[in-house]
Formats: C-alpha cells, sequence, structure tokens
C-alpha cells in the first residue's frame, strides 16, 4: 500500500508541474507555486562532473548557467544538485541570498506547517545563514564543556579517495590541541582490496601545530606536497586547523567522498565491506544542511532520503519567500527516479491576503491518500 501511495503522490506531482524539458514552476489555486528540478547530475553513482540547477524565484524558471557562470552571477536565487542545495552567497556565488530554518532542530513535520507561515515569522537579520564549508568528516572531534578538553569519539568513516578507490578511517588520538589546531594527530585507515576492507589497518600521525597543513595520501602511506592541491589527485586527505578536507567537491579535483559509519553504529572494525555509493563529497553549507540538521532523512537500510518537511525563509535581498521540499523522486518510466526535487513556495509580504490559508496541499492530499 505505501508503495502504491509514493506511485501515486510522484504521479500527482507530474502532473501538476511541468518536467524538466518544459516550465520548471505552476502555481496552484491557492497561489502557491509548485516547481520541480532536474538535480539529478548523472544519477546516484556518477563520478563524473555535473553543474547545478540555477534557479530564480523573481522569473519563476530555472536559469541555464554552468557552474563558472553562475559564479559570477546574480541572476539565480538557489541551485540544486542531487541532495545538495546552494543559496546565491558566500562562497556559493557573488549574490546576498541567505536562508533559515523556521523549523529548528525538530525533525520530521507536518506538511501542513508551511500554511501557517506569514511575514510575521521573518526571523531577523542576523538569524539568517550565509553559504559556508560544510566538510564530510566533521564529527572527529568533541569539545567537552566540562573539562574544557578537546576529545577523540572514535567516529568511523567510510571513504571514497581522490582515485575512486574505497577506505575506511578513524581519528584514535589528538595531542597538543590548542585554541587554533588540534596538535599531533594519529589515525587509522584501510584502503579497500576491491570492496573488501577487512585488511590490516595502518597508522599514521600528523602535526599541524603552528599552522602546519598535511596533505596525506592513503594509498602511499605518506604526507605528499603537491604543487598546486587545487588541481591534483595525488592526495586524499588535508590535514589544517581542526579542519579534514577530502580531494573532492568543493575541497579538490578527485572523487573523494565520506560516509558516516558511526551514524549507523558501526565501529572502524565493524566496517568490512565497502558500500560502493552514498558517499558525502565536501560541500557548501547553507540553511538547508546547518546545525540543525540536513533538509531530508535518509534511511541507511532502504537508502531512501525523505523530506523533513521543513519550511525556510528565503532572502533574496530584494524580497522574502516560504519555501518547502515536498519530494526527491519522480516516477519516470513507471520507477521512482531519485534526483528531481519537488518544492512549493510563495512571497511574504505584508499585503493583505498573505496569512496563507491554503486548501490546495489538504485538496492533494485527499485525493493521495483516499
Amino acid at each position: 500500500m505505501q508503495r502504491i501511495r509514493f506511485t501515486i503522490f510522484i504521479t500527482l506531482l507530474s502532473a501538476l508541474s511541468a518536467p524538466a524539458f518544459g516550465k520548471s514552476t505552476t502555481q496552484l489555486d491557492n497561489g502557491d507555486f509548485l516547481t520541480v528540478i532536474d538535480a539529478t547530475a548523472g544519477g546516484a553513482f556518477s563520478t563524473e562532473p555535473h553543474d547545478f540547477t540555477y534557479f530564480s524565484f523573481e522569473h519563476q524558471d530555472v536559469v541555464v548557467l554552468t557552474d563558472a557562470e553562475a559564479a559570477e552571477s546574480a541572476e539565480w536565487h538557489i541551485a540544486f544538485k542531487r541532495s545538495n542545495i546552494l543559496l546565491n552567497g558566500g562562497i556559493s556565488g557573488p549574490g546576498s541570498v541567505r536562508g533559515f530554518d523556521l523549523m529548528g532542530a525538530d525533525d520530521i513535520v507536518s506538511e501542513e506547517s508551511f500554511d501557517a507561515i506569514t511575514s510575521t515569522d521573518i526571523p531577523t537579520a542576523d538569524a539568517f545563514i550565509t553559504d559556508g564549508p560544510a566538510y564530510a568528516i566533521s564529527e572527529w572531534y568533541s569539545y567537552n564543556s566540562s573539562s574544557h578538553r578537546i576529545e577523540v569519539p572514535g567516529n568511523a568513516y567510510e571513504l571514497r579517495t581522490a582515485d575512486g578507490q574505497f577506505a575506511k578511517f578513524v581519528v584514535d588520538a589528538i595531542e597538543g590541541a590548542g585554541r587554533s589546531d588540534a596538535g599531533r594527530i594519529t589515525f587509522r585507515w584501510v584502503v579497500a582490496d576491491g570492496t573488501n576492507l577487512t585488511g590490516a589497518a595502518r597508522t599514521a600521525t600528523v602535526d599541524v601545530s603552528g599552522g602546519e597543513e598535511v596533505y596525506f595520501s592513503l594509498s602511499s602511506g605518506e604526507s605528499v606536497t603537491p604543487a598546486d592541491p587545487s588541481t591534483s589527485t595525488d592526495w586524499d586527505l588535508h590535514f589544517s586547523g581542526y579542519v579534514i578536507r577530502l580531494n573532492g567537491g568543493i575541497s579538490g579535483p578527485g572523487q573523494g567522498g565520506a560516509f558516516p559509519a558511526y551514524q549507523t553504529d558501526q565501529t572502524f572494525e565493524d566496517i568490512a565491506e565497502a558500500m560502493g555509493f552514498g558517499y558525502f563529497a565536501d560541500k557548501s553549507g547553507s540553511a538547508f544542511s546547518s546545525a540543525t540538521g540536513e533538509w531530508y532523512s535518509y534511511d541507511s537500510t532502504t537508502h531512501v532520503l525523505s523530506t523533513r518537511n521543513h519550511v525556510y525563509v528565503i532572502d533574496t535581498g530584494e524580497g522574502f519567500y516560504k519555501m518547502q521540499l515536498i519530494s526527491y523522486y519522480r516516477e519516470v518510466e513507471g520507477s521512482p527516479v531519485s534526483g528531481f526535487i519537488t518544492f512549493r513556495w510563495r512571497p511574504l509580504t505584508d499585503e493583505p491576503g498573505t496569512a496563507i490559508q491554503s486548501s490546495s496541499w489538504g485538496q492533494i492530499k485527499a485525493h493521495v491518500w483516499d
């Protein structure tokens, strides 16, 4: 029954809004806008580079830009590639677009929460988040507020290396940590034989004290000194301060990515076989991937991504919009395909009638679930 309902829901969304090869946005009877974005970017298993898909709230449609063009363009407000969402500001673009998650740390909320949001819910200017770096290996240390010490939680990660091999990785110790750097970092790793990760672990220590930076190759087990790290795939990990970067995404030209195995209760020793997919690259973090969590929840058993239904306020610098992500899938030739992002949105103004009393979503749900 759940499968049937999911298929009906995807089909209904397809009927309400145009596909990627047509105009992306449809206005519903109640005034809300429903947009479908093709953010498939070659599919879940692609290792080839693909551009983001860029969208303008003002033009209510996709803006056709390459990533290089978008880096210098103010014509777009928000961009999508797979589950990654950027706003045109901060490290992501030359604009001043910012966002805020009105639901905070709440997990999954009701879809109808969108209806109640009005201009009175717009947060103060200092609450908005501008895009900044979000590193895939981020929970490798923690701060103990009682002892005021930096500690190592032993969180294990599955990795994809710069050249596309698989590995597992864990930080075991930090010595000499200070205010600005972690001092000496000791870690273990195994590079897979194919996808087999049961081989003998190797250990290394890197020293980032005093502002030192270390580029490290997991294959050679040694630090390397690439002439230009931004174009080199000779390194897999970059250690600096309290940051571990991967050679991929915004940090490098490689295929580097990480999966937080500890979030599925796996220790370093538990990881015996590489998944082969689902690795996260270093990326631009935004209101959609902030301290309150990602815009989605991910089931590591079914590998299905579900929206949390959070409502976001987007400040474009020229106006405010509320936005809710509805789905990550679309039916294509009878099967759900990931990377098609459906969201609804609406301008937030002080004009009479903008306090939303929406019936469209209720009508959609009635058709879907009855």
